[in-house]
């Protein structure tokens, strides 16, 4: 899959975030707003993957689910909605936007590693790991 989609549906924003019971149609973000923060959530996502050349591999079964859930939260910091109840406290908009610039910074660095097969440049393979330490050299 390529740097450059989003990785959430504004449907899935819109339930997960900001419609609901007692969410008027002129307070709520329409499709087309919520598509906007989903394309600007995904751009540093697709940014720090294109950083750790993580955009042209196969990725492993689960960089799917982690994508969605950066691209959600992601999304969810930008939208402006007065009258939602979903919208995050001051606190947590702090706590979420450090939470996903470590993730950022982690897909950038190749800490956090997306392609199948392959393994975090913090943590080399099992028989790396095994045949270093038994030479003494490293893995990377």
């Amino acid at each position: 899959m390529a740097c450059s989609t989003t990785y959430v549906t504004a449907d899935e924003v819109a339930e997960f975030w900001c419609r609901g019971e007692g969410y008027g149609a002129t307070s709520e973000p329409t499709l087309d707003d919520i598509n906007r923060y989903i394309r600007h959530g995904a751009a540093r996502i697709n940014m720090a993957l294109r950083a750790s050349d993580q955009c042209t591999c196969s990725w492993n079964t689960d960089a799917e689910y982690l994508l969605r859930e950066l691209n959600l939260i992601a999304a969810a910091l930008l939208i402006f909605c007065p009258d939602c109840g979903g919208k995050f406290t001051a606190d947590e908009k702090e706590f979420y936007n450090g939470w996903l610039g470590e993730q950022l910074e982690q897909l950038r660095t190749g800490q956090l590693e997306l392609c199948d097969g392959e393994t975090a440049v913090d943590y080399p393979p099992l028989a790396s790991r095994s045949t270093a330490s038994r030479t003494g050299t490293s893995s990377r």
